[in-house]
This record gives structure tokens, C-alpha cells and sequence, in this order.
């Protein structure tokens, strides 16, 4: 059985850097936002950013930690080309909280995750491989816009078995830093540090990996790899390794440092805080509401099942604060949820975007629309499922897009009837097996009538034409 553990690296969601006024926010152009101070140059000084450790502190509260009242920042000493000044500044002596936890759902199963620790530092500048992947890079260079970001680190015990179990960890964990505002998926980035080892092995850690779907798949390919060395009776060295995504294999950077060959020292430049009970009182005071508050009020308020109340909580906080918005004004809630997930939801999974990528968290009365002319009749479910990727796509007001894709229901009940007629005498085959008692074949005719009529009819009316021309 594999052992798991992470140290998660979140970007917090400040207008600055850690230690200096630059901008915190991408920027095309490297080497743009920076400065003496976090490109590391001799007489620099660093200053704390208020903002970061207020977030900080956040991530500490809903991981359960017990808090530090007192801390101070160390020096971390390394050499690499993406910290200019040979240290990073972060916390190791006093974090911002310890021995904390984060539970999860795992095959209907909770599980507890312990954490180790939450703390600030700062983020190195981005490596740039240029002609190839990590491994096959011609050359790299560095961009330091990111130098000095403030990043809140949140570090787990080996409490992991499988790739599954760190997924549904990392889902949980990334809806709650959005839900508390810390981490601003638009604009910030995460990483994470992936420690695996397996019985009669030495710990591996997987540096920087940055998607879920990447973190899946490199703990994959590292457990089959370690276990193959083990029953060949080879070491498996303690190292830091890489994950390359194009060729799904990890590969060895370097050998794996212990905590002494960084020789932390405490920051000079940088005096200790002390925070007051009335600052934590009205830090605990600001929070918003949690994920599993939001769900459960789902729940109460809406009528929503567990999995309908879920899925809107934690896909994306954009996608829950609309679905409220839209119960507001619109009463079918459980037709509003089954819309937002199963259409919206699987036409964006089938595209590869999220809710917030779309226009759709600011057109409400748009979607509204889509709902009621369904419940008018004057478009069928059919044609909203076929409709519901150009609605989202094309940003047209509903009506308009109708009538663009001449998907208006067929009212003249003649024409329908007529079509029906000539459709039953296609298919005498279908009406004999429906007469002998085989009662899906009708189903088979109705297909049939809604592809000629494009969809524009109701189902169920046309089953019972079908059925009356039948008889």
C-alpha cells in the first residue's frame, strides 16, 4: 500500500506581492512587474503584506489548525536560477498553524487527511523551457513577475493511499479557497509537491505539479514504477523527481535535500507579529459561508438532493452563487439543478471550460428565459438540449436564437398529424410488432416523426397521435 502526502502551494489573491508594491497578476510580458526587492538586488528591502497573512490565516481556519498568535519569516537558503538572492523568504520556525485536518469523501466514505502545517512564503520567479519539454528544453529562461508572489503553503501527513483519495482531496480543498475568496482561479496558480513511497522504498517527491489531472497521473505512474524497482529487488533512491506531461513518466531532477542543507536563519530584515484575540475574532467574523454550510442550506431552502445540492456547491463557487440567483425568480428549483448540472455542465466538460469561463455567471435573466420557454411550450426539451451549447456560446437572448436555428414548435396540429400519418405508413413493420403487443415499437415511429419535424414538437404529443393513428 502506497503512502501519499502533498505540500499544496495556493497563490493568494492579493492586489501586491509578499514583500514589495508590485502587481500580483499575470502578465504577458516577462519581467514586467518587478522590482529591487523581489528581483533580489543588494540594499533591497523586504515589507509584509497585511492582505497575505489575513488570507493566510484563512486557509488555517478551515483546516481546522491550531493557530499561532506569534510569528516571524526565515530565510530558506538554496541555490537556483528562479531565486536571484540564493534564499526564498517563507515561515518554518512558527507557521501560521499546525496540526490541522481536512476531510473527504472518497467512494461515499469519509476520510480524515491530517495536516502537518499552513504557511506564507514567497513564490520563485517561472522557468520558461524553451524548445521542448522540462526534459528536453534547448535552453530556459527566467521570468520574474512571479518572484515574491505570496504563496500559502498547506502541508499534509502521508495520510494518502491512492491517486483517487489526493483528487477528491484537491477538489474539496481548491472549491474551498474559492468559496473563502484566498485564491482567485482566473488570475492565480497552484502547484504541489507530491511525496509518494511504497512498502521496502524510499520517498520520492514529484516537484511542481499543476493540474489535477497531472497530479493523477504522475502518482500513478510513480507507485508502478517504485513497486516494479521492489519486486526486482532494486533501490528506489530518495529523490526529487519531475512529471512530464507529454510523456506521462516522471524523471530525476536532483537528490532529495533534508531540512538541514537549507540552513534556515530568522529574516533580519523582518521583525516578529504578534496578533491580538480581537483580530482573530474579527477574522473568524469576515469568513463567508462554507461549502458544506452552502450545501446543506441547498438542501432546506431548495429541495435539492445530496448530489444535485453538491455538485452545485463545490464544481465552482460562480455556478453556486447563480443557481441562487436564478431560485430567486425562478420556482422549479429541481428543474433549475437538473439544467445547470447535467446540460450546462456536460456541454462545458465536452468543450474543456469551466462556468466561470463563460458569460453565463452574468446572463441570469437569459437562462430564466431558457427555462420558461419550455415551461410555455414554445420550445421543446429536445431542442433546449440541442439549443443549450450555441445559448452558451453564442451569448444570443434565447428567443432570438430560436428563432435563428428555426427550432419554433410546430403549433398547427394538422401538419403534425399529417406527418404522423405518413410516417405510421413507412413503417408497417413497426406498427405490426406494435399491434402484437411489442409496445417500444411505437417509439421507434415517434423517432422518426421528431427527426422530420426537426424536434419541434412534444414527445409525448406525438406518441399519442402515433398511437391514435395506430389504432
Amino acid at each position: 500500500m502506497a503512502k501519499i502526502g502533498l505540500e499544496v502551494h495556493v497563490q493568494l489573491n492579493t492586489a501586491t506581492k509578499l514583500f514589495c508594491g508590485c502587481r500580483n497578476e499575470p502578465n504577458p510580458k516577462p519581467n514586467v512587474n518587478v522590482c529591487p526587492t523581489c528581483l533580489g538586488l543588494p540594499g533591497s528591502k523586504p515589507r509584509i503584506n497585511e492582505k497575505a497573512i489575513e488570507l493566510g490565516y484563512r486557509i488555517a481556519f478551515i483546516t481546522n489548525s491550531k493557530i499561532s498568535h506569534k510569528m516571524f519569516f526565515s530565510r530558506k537558503s538554496y541555490f537556483y536560477p528562479d531565486m536571484s538572492k540564493n534564499f526564498q523568504i517563507t515561515q518554518y520556525e512558527i507557521p501560521l498553524a499546525i496540526g490541522g485536518y481536512f476531510d473527504v469523501e472518497v467512494k461515499g466514505k469519509r476520510k480524515r487527511v491530517r495536516l502537518i502545517r499552513v504557511h506564507l512564503e514567497e513564490d520563485p520567479a517561472r522557468l520558461v523551457h524553451v524548445g521542448g519539454g522540462i526534459t528536453t528544453a534547448k535552453y530556459v529562461l527566467a521570468d520574474y513577475n512571479r518572484s515574491g508572489v505570496p504563496l500559502c503553503e498547506i502541508v499534509t501527513e502521508p495520510d494518502f493511499k491512492t491517486a483517487e483519495e489526493v483528487v477528491a482531496f484537491m477538489k474539496k480543498l481548491l472549491s474551498y479557497l474559492q468559496h473563502i475568496q484566498v485564491f482567485d482561479v482566473k488570475k492565480g496558480k497552484w502547484r504541489a509537491d507530491v511525496n509518494v513511497s511504497v512498502p521496502g522504498g524510499n520517498r520520492s517527491e514529484i516537484k511542481n505539479v499543476g493540474s489535477i489531472k497531472d497530479m493523477e497521473k504522475s502518482i500513478r505512474f510513480e507507485i508502478m514504477r517504485q513497486t516494479h524497482l521492489v519486486k526486482f529487488g532494486k533501490k528506489v533512491d530518495m529523490e526529487t523527481r519531475t512529471f512530464d506531461s507529454e510523456t506521462g513518466k516522471t524523471y530525476t531532477l536532483r537528490s532529495k535535500e533534508e531540512e538541514i542543507d537549507y540552513g534556515y536563519i530568522f529574516e533580519p530584515d523582518l521583525t516578529s507579529f504578534e496578533m491580538s484575540k480581537d483580530y482573530f475574532k474579527k477574522l473568524d467574523d469576515s469568513l463567508p459561508e462554507l461549502p458544506e454550510e452552502i450545501e446543506k442550506r441547498f438542501r432546506k431552502d431548495y429541495g435539492l438532493n445530496h448530489e444535485q445540492a453538491s455538485i452545485l456547491t463545490y464544481a465552482d463557487p460562480a455556478l453556486a452563487g447563480f443557481f441562487e440567483k436564478c431560485a430567486k425568480t425562478y420556482n422549479d428549483h429541481k428543474k433549475l439543478a437538473n439544467w445547470l448540472i447535467v446540460e450546462v455542465l456536460g456541454f462545458l466538460n465536452s468543450v474543456n471550460k469551466e462556468f466561470y469561463e463563460t458569460s453565463m455567471p452574468l446572463r441570469k435573466k437569459q437562462f430564466i428565459k431558457f427555462l420558461e420557454l419550455m415551461d410555455s411550450g414554445k420550445m421543446t426539451g429536445r431542442i433546449g438540449k440541442e439549443l443549450i451549447g450555441k445559448f452558451i456560446a453564442s451569448e444570443d437572448n434565447p428567443e432570438k436564437l430560436l428563432e435563428k436555428e428555426g427550432f419554433s414548435v410546430i403549433k398547427d396540429e394538422l401538419k403534425v398529424r399529417r406527418i404522423v400519418k405518413e410516417t405510421v405508413s413507412e413503417f408497417p413493420k413497426a406498427v405490426s410488432d406494435y399491434k402484437s403487443g411489442k409496445e417500444k415499437a411505437v417509439h421507434f415511429i415517434v423517432g422518426a416523426v421528431l427527426k422530420k419535424t426537426r424536434l419541434q414538437v412534444d414527445p409525448e404529443t406525438v406518441k399519442k397521435m402515433v398511437v391514435e393513428e395506430i389504432d
